[in-house]
């Protein structure tokens, strides 16, 4: 038996546009289509975010918020803050960071994008990850709580 299946063939060739008509093409779409530029290096480094240290900062102020009052919800000590606030560049561990969002009250994007800059993330691989977590879309921000239950299941506390 044969293939009786019918087969397409192409009757015109394709036309392709030249420069020119793409270029024309491109110029009549509305801005937010249109393909962006290619940015240079340096472009694309005038425009840092924020670090975590000038984050922090930014956000007890936001929170309407006092140092001392931030950095004690936190479980962190005066010196270790002060060596935050000092530094621009400070890179605090993961626990410090997930520490100050939940004195900070973020919710869980906010928390993302917070500990993000100082180069962490969460997890669902990390018991940890999944407890703070859970407790931040709670909206339970009491730390000795979460470090309650944190070391119930084991796992590394928050702040110092």
């Amino acid at each position: 038996m044969g293939d009786h299946r019918e087969r397409r063939r192409f009757t015109e060739a394709p036309t392709y546009l030249d420069d020119e008509a793409c270029a024309a093409e491109v110029s009549d779409l509305p801005k937010f289509l249109k393909p962006e530029r290619k940015r240079s290096l340096e472009d694309l480094l005038a425009e840092v975010d924020d670090t975590f240290s000038e984050s922090l900062l930014r956000l007890i102020d936001v929170k309407g918020k006092t140092d001392p009052e931030v950095y004690k919800k936190a479980n962190v000590d005066r010196k270790l803050f002060s060596k935050i606030r000092n530094n621009p560049a400070y890179k605090p561990s993961k626990s410090t960071a997930l520490a100050f969002a939940v004195a900070l009250e973020l919710n869980l994007d906010e928390t993302k994008d917070f500990i993000g800059r100082a180069g962490d993330a969460l997890s669902h691989s990390s018991k940890s990850d999944i407890i703070v977590e859970y407790f931040i879309q709670q909206g339970e921000f009491d730390i000795i709580i979460i470090n309650e239950t944190l070391f119930a299941f084991e796992q590394p506390l928050l702040g110092c």
